[in-house]
């Protein structure tokens, strides 16, 4: 009984529209129960209330629940509260939602006894998950158990918040559903804090597929294991295996491996959470041997003991390693085999370390510590001791390498003479850590014949006086011509005066002409022996170079009484033909020259393979085996300068840097009173050569433009194990373009930064020479960023190699170039 709802139901029917109302009723056996009544007033045509529709929901065991909830303790109420734990309840009749305030909260919604339609639930759901939402539901309505689902809800700051909501339906006694009950919890921090670790590891798991590096862990006590997909690479193991056990890891191993990794878990539990790391060889599947380095630790993860490690595959490494062992063990053995010492010295501390070698060059028992700095300096002869000091103080201030000879003096007082290379080894920030040398005994050289065997002073002498004539032929030419240009003139106005006056005038210019004649001679060796000589290699016939030179040596031949004789010349040769004629002209005026009276020349050629050999022979006095060992120094005369023959001693140092120069050589063959003969060797032109197959023994030649040492050093040493192969290095742009003319490589291997210009300019010098134009070159950067290269490839290098050098893969591409001789 309540008369208050019977008189609100009265007064809803006055009025069409939909209504509400709870109330209890009393059944027959005097059970009470709490039912909702929801009814609708329709109107008729007239719009006046005609009938009413409606329908009952029992509520008593929602109301039950409430109430038991309500009765429950204010534990579970503050849990819910804190926990912020959404409550609703859908009516499936009417499709409304009815629902606590911390569901009223988390949907924006005002809070409303009545509930809210369906329709307005699922419009705040996300669109891509209301689909996933609609199918809980049907799940829900369709099975006993309860049903989750995750879906995001629109907030009211316009963002999306992320809800996980369990559901469960309600059904009457004839097991049908009637409602849905749920509870909904805001789980956006949760879901944010699962993402960025999600996105966290697969950044993780990218990095590490980029570095290829292995991730692994397993449990100590159940074994189970985790593997990356990188370990199973490693492994060449197929995915569907799983991860291998304990024992069938070790199995996977180098047999000799296996023993040592077994114990490696004991080691690791015994290291007291510090990481240990460890070195293995495993066999793969094809029977392929990888080395694998793994770096590994024991954490407690929720009460159990973990191992936890990264592996990487060090192959490469090990085999480079090895190789490099290989090459430190020649170049050890050659140290030992030739007395090469080898030292150490930390500019800032006077920290020196030697090896035993370093003690023998000096005539001391090799001992463990190292002589101080001033026992080193007195071991120096006292006049070599300034200079020793200060190339080394001035290879530090420039951080740049450093070369002397100085001598020492052993403790038997004799004196020996040591050649020194030092090399600066920098830190990444630029800083100096130390300087590397080796020392090496060049008493022999240097105590050899005073002629062939210079001392370091004495080249220093040469070359200073080499410089001096050169400077002072420049400046002698100007005066020189006016000398030349007067006596001519003196000579025409003469040429009816006094026979003695006319003599004079012509002593002046013969004497002017052979003074000019000799500083040409000092000015081509200057030029040669800097390399300013331009050299302009073409096909020429040696006949008409021969014929252009007989006439220009006959008046000298007359002169001396000489017959000189031409045989059949034929062939051709690629040289500078200016260069050519100098050499058959020098060689031809020496033969004259040096000869016997009534003696003869002879000029000749004959083909020796890819060759033509230029003979120029004579009846002379010949030489002993001395003079030819000195025979190609400049102003040397063999001891003939007493003799009244005209000559400087330059003209056949000049012969052997020109045929050097054109890739020639020089060889004589002489006996004391019968004559010498002098050969050049010349390429022949490949017009004129016979077709012949040298596939099989053609040397392969290099040339390496790098300024940086230890890079030449390393590339070297690796074209040194071909021995097919030979390489010439050079440290400038200018040098290097120079040199590819001189020597027309198979190969030109450019580094991209030399002190006085790019490898790009070298690469624009090289093309715009017809000489070079088509030589193969090949960049070798340590700038490897793909802009880079595609830039170097664009402006028409042939390839592109970049450093740190790869033994292999330049070992590898070095094949592709120059594949190996067979046999």
């Amino acid at each position: 009984p309540d008369d208050r709802q019977q008189h609100a139901y009265r007064q809803s029917l006055a009025q069409p529209g939909n209504y509400v109302q709870r109330f209890r009723i009393v059944r027959p056996d005097g059970r009470i129960r709490l039912v909702q009544s929801q009814w609708k007033v329709v109107a008729s045509e007239a719009g006046v209330p005609s009938r009413v529709v409606g329908l009952l929901v029992d509520d008593t065991e929602v109301h039950e629940l409430a109430r038991a909830y309500n009765e429950t303790s204010e534990q579970l109420a503050l849990a819910v509260d804190l926990g912020n734990i959404a409550i609703w309840r859908q009516d499936l009749a009417t499709r409304r939602f009815f629902y606590n305030a911390k569901a009223s909260e988390m949907l924006g919604l005002a809070p409303s006894s009545n509930g809210v339609l369906d329709e307005t639930i699922r419009s705040l759901i996300h669109p891509d998950d209301r689909a996933l939402v609609v199918g809980a539901n049907r799940s829900a309505v369709t099975s006993s158990q309860p049903v989750d689902v995750e879906a995001r809800y629109a907030r009211a700051d316009g963002g999306w918040q992320y809800v996980l909501s369990r559901r469960v339906a309600r059904r009457n006694e004839d097991g049908e559903p009637f409602e849905m009950l749920g509870v909904a919890l805001d789980v956006t921090k949760q879901v944010e804090k699962t993402r960025r670790a999600a996105e966290l590891a697969r950044r993780l798991d990218i990095a590490a597929s980029a570095a290829e590096l292995g991730i692994w862990s397993r449990d100590i006590e159940s074994q189970a294991g985790e593997w990356n997909a990188q370990m199973f690479h490693f492994f060449d193991r197929d995915l569907a295996l799983g991860v291998p056990s304990r024992e069938g890891w070790l199995l996977l191993m180098h047999p000799d491996d296996r023993s040592r990794m077994g114990l490696a878990r004991e080691q690791l539990m015994g290291a007291r959470g510090g990481a240990v790391e460890h070195e293995y060889r495993v066999i793969r599947p094809s029977g392929e041997l990888r080395w694998i380095t793994q770096r590994a630790r024991v954490e407690l993860i929720d009460g159990r003991h973990m191992l936890l490690g990264v592996s990487m595959d060090v192959t490469d490494r090990v085999r480079t390693e090895a190789a490099l062992r290989s090459v430190n063990e020649r170049i050890g053995l050659a140290a030992r085999a030739t007395g090469l010492g080898s030292w150490e010295w930390n500019p800032v501390t006077d920290e020196s370390a030697w090896d035993e070698s370093m003690f023998t060059l000096r005539g001391l028992t090799p001992r463990a510590d190292v002589p101080s700095a001033d026992e080193r300096l007195a071991m120096l002869h006292p006049d070599d001791r300034a200079q020793a000091v200060d190339v080394l103080r001035d290879a530090v201030l420039s951080r740049r390498a450093a070369a002397q000879e100085f001598r020492v003096v052993w403790p038997d007082g004799s004196v020996h003479w040591l050649a020194s290379r030092a090399t600066p080894v920098a830190e990444l920030d630029g800083r100096i850590l130390r300087y590397i040398g080796v020392n090496w005994d060049v008493t022999a050289r240097v105590n050899a014949e005073a002629a062939r065997q210079e001392s370091l002073i004495a080249q220093r002498k040469s070359e200073a006086k080499s410089e001096f004539l050169a400077r002072m032929s420049h400046e002698l030419r100007t005066p020189l011509n006016a000398v030349l240009g007067f006596a001519q003139l003196l000579q025409i106005d003469h040429d009816r005066g006094a026979p003695a006056q006319r003599a004079h005038i012509d002593h002046v210019r013969s004497a002017g002409e052979h003074l000019l004649s000799l500083i040409n001679d000092v000015l081509d060796l200057s030029s040669l022996e800097s390399g300013q000589l331009r050299f302009e290699l073409t096909p020429v016939r040696v006949a008409d170079v021969v014929a252009e030179v007989l006439p220009m040596v006959q008046p000298l031949a007359r002169q001396h009484g000489i017959t000189v004789h031409a045989d059949a010349i034929s062939g051709s040769v690629r040289v500078d033909r200016t260069r050519l004629r100098q050499i058959l002209i020098n060689l031809l005026s020496n033969a004259i020259k040096y000869n016997r009276p009534e003696g003869e020349v002879r000029v000749s050629t004959r083909r020796d393979g890819d060759a033509l050999l230029l003979c120029v022979s004579d009846t002379g006095r010949g030489l002993s085996a001395a003079q030819i060992d000195q025979l190609f120094e400049p102003f040397n005369r063999l001891g003939m300068a007493s003799e009244n023959i005209e000559g400087t001693g330059i003209g056949l140092a000049i012969v052997k840097a020109l045929v050097d120069r054109m890739q020639g050589s020089v060889r004589v063959t002489s006996a004391v009173g019968q004559g010498s003969a002098f050969e050049v060797r010349l390429l022949v032109d490949g017009h004129d050569a016979p077709v012949v197959d040298t596939t099989a023994a053609r040397r392969g030649s290099i040339l390496y433009i790098e300024d940086n040492p230890v890079n030449v050093l390393l590339v070297e040493e690796l074209i040194a194990s071909r021995d097919d192969l030979a390489i010439v290095s050079v440290g400038t742009g200018a040098e290097g373009v120079s040199q590819a003319r001189a020597l027309l490589p198979d190969l030109v291997l450019v580094d991209m930064q030399l002190p006085d210009f790019d490898g790009f300019e070298v690469l624009r010098r090289l093309r715009a020479q017809p000489d070079t134009a088509a030589l193969t070159c090949i960049a070798l950067s340590a700038n490897a960023m793909p802009e880079d290269i595609a830039l170097a490839l664009k402006a028409g290098f042939s390839d592109y190699w970049t450093k740190p050098i790869n033994l292999r893969a330049f070992l590898a591409s070095l094949a592709a170039v120059f594949p190996p001789r067979a046999g």
